[in-house]
């Protein structure tokens, strides 16, 4: 009889070590206590890979670069996109990877991250990255061609870009920034009497001016 118990529990035992162990998150909230990670996608243990961050934006045409924080050694990490008409993605070293949109849309990312455990037996971790590509902008023009500011002032520049849905930032720069300086989001600051010209130009090389007068 005891002979019997002992083989049925090694039976048993054997039988829960080949289960597999699958520990699946997604960097877009949601919890696994089993995982230890929290409803922001980051971990809450040394184990447990992780993305900084959720989803990004980039334009047609453009990369980016995503990092896996915290794989375990000797890992098989894998990269998919939902939609390669709409992005696409490159494996990269240490735990990173290369993605370029290709065409207008939403795609994500899933990352699968394989960990051997014993023999045949993995520990799988799931992230998730979602990615909107927008089209480069064919435009710009500042709402106000010309503004009177005194010394002092500060104001962010308005402008619109067509196609509208384009998430793309124009670069600025000031004729003369003794004057009138500006930052990279179009804010300008007035410095001293005298007129100078910010102007704004996007990708394709067309920009617009805006003329700046303190009094």
């Amino acid at each position: 009889m005891r002979r019997i118990t002992r083989i049925c529990m090694l039976a048993l035992l054997l039988a829960i070590m080949l289960v597999p162990c699958d520990k699946a998150f997604a960097s877009s909230g949601t919890f696994n206590k089993k995982t230890g990670v929290s409803n922001n996608g980051r971990r809450t243990s040394d184990v447990s890979p992780f993305l900084k961050r959720e989803s990004a934006s980039i334009l047609t045409g453009t990369s980016d670069t995503l990092t896996v924080f915290k794989v375990p050694s000797e890992c098989d990490v894998t990269y998919k996109s939902s939609d390669e008409s709409i992005l696409t993605v490159t494996p990269g070293e240490n735990n990173t990877c290369e993605y370029t949109g290709v065409g207008v849309g939403t795609a994500t990312i899933t990352i699968k991250i394989q960990e051997p455990v014993f023999l045949f037996v993995n520990t799988t971790y799931t992230l998730k990255f979602t990615v909107d590509v927008t089209p480069k902008a064919v435009s710009v023009k500042f709402r106000k061609d010309k503004y009177k500011l005194d010394i002092g002032d500060s104001r962010k520049l308005q402008y619109t870009l067509r196609p509208s849905i384009t998430d793309e930032i124009p670069i600025f720069e000031s004729s003369d920034s003794s004057i009138v300086s500006v930052s990279s989001k179009g804010k300008i600051y007035v410095k001293a009497k005298g007129t100078a010209y910010i102007t704004a130009t996007i990708s394709n090389g067309s920009f617009d001016t805006c003329r700046i007068t303190v009094r």
